[in-house]
This record gives structure tokens, C-alpha cells and sequence, in this order.
């Protein structure tokens, strides 16, 4: 069977395998491919993360398919999933300041289920969006010499999908209020 693998900021590839390929071997035909190291790669079938010791059957993953990459920076391919807890620890100790102990728990705990919910209804197409917007800011900033992003940088199509963005995370607020 033949998948389509794409990157997240556009490159793809077009890939035989068989459904009994494991994950981690598809990972080493997308390195040899696209030329992204296979520490660096997440896989990703529907949204949902694929594990390098299952086979693509195991996924339900059939002829035609599309499979995601997404790629992490070297140096944080290697750091475990608990990198981020020192700024949970940082906003427990803020809201220990202004609550008592178990109202700061409380708070903390909401604001956590709150990002994990929030995180799971990023579409893939709003992260390959923002990733695309943000690798023009970042040339624009390179070609102006670190200065301040000029607003001729920013093409008309990018701030119109600016405002679509706001619009619907503005929406998305009011309908989990």
C-alpha cells in the first residue's frame, strides 16, 4: 500500500509499506525521505499519536492514507514529557500567594484541565497555520535585522487569517462558557 507522509510545514512524501510495518520503521523510511531524524519525528494518523512498537494495522491505517510529522527540535526530542512542570510549579506558588492552600489546588487543577482541553481541539490545519506564520514572521524579522516586523511584511492572506484565528478563538470561548 502506499501513505502519504506530511510534514507539518508542507514537504510530503509518498511511501510503499505494508500494514504489518511497524511504526518505528516508518520512521526510519520518512529519515531516509524527508531528511528528519527519527528522534526528532511524531507520527500522527487522525489526531491521534501513533507509538513507535505498534503496526500500522494496529492503527487501522489502510491504503492512501495520510500520516502527519511532526518534527521537535533536537534538543527537546531528548527532554521527557515532565519539562513543562516547573511552570505548573511556578503557578502553584503565584496562586499560593493569593489563595490559601486548597483554593490555590483547586484554581491549579482547573487551569490544568482547561489546557489539556483546550490543546485537544487544536486542529492540525491551525497548527500547520501558525507554524507557517510564524516561520514568515521570523524571516521577516531575519531580513529587517531584528527590528521591530514591519507591517509590510505581513502579506494581506496572513492578516486575514490573523482575524479568522481571533474570530474563532473568540467563538470557541463564548461556546465553552
Amino acid at each position: 500500500m502506499f501513505l502519504t507522509v506530511k510534514l507539518l510545514l508542507g514537504r510530503k512524501c509518498s511511501l510503499k509499506v505494508s500494514g504489518q510495518e511497524s511504526v518505528a520503521m516508518l520512521k526510519k523510511l520518512v529519515s531516509e525521505q524527508l531528511q528528519v531524524p527519527e528522534e526528532q519525528q511524531h507520527l500522527m494518523f487522525r489526531g491521534q499519536l501513533l507509538d513507535d512498537n505498534k503496526c500500522l494495522s494496529d492503527y487501522c491505517i489502510g491504503p492512501n492514507a495520510s500520516i502527519n510529522v511532526i518534527v521537535r527540535p533536537l534538543d527537546k526530542a531528548a527532554a521527557d514529557k515532565d519539562q513543562a512542570q516547573p511552570l505548573w510549579h511556578q503557578l502553584d506558588r503565584v496562586l499560593a500567594k493569593h489563595f490559601g492552600p486548597q483554593d490555590a489546588k483547586a484554581v491549579l487543577q482547573l487551569l490544568r484541565q482547561e489546557h489539556e482541553e483546550r490543546l485537544q481541539r487544536v486542529s492540525l490545519e491551525a497548527l500547520e497555520q501558525l507554524a507557517c506564520h510564524l516561520l514568515a514572521e521570523q524571516q521577516c524579522m531575519e531580513l529587517a535585522g531584528e527590528e521591530e516586523l514591519p507591517s509590510s511584511c505581513k502579506g494581506e492572506e496572513e492578516e486575514k487569517e490573523e482575524e479568522k484565528a481571533k474570530e474563532e478563538e473568540k467563538e470557541e470561548e463564548k461556546a465553552a462558557d
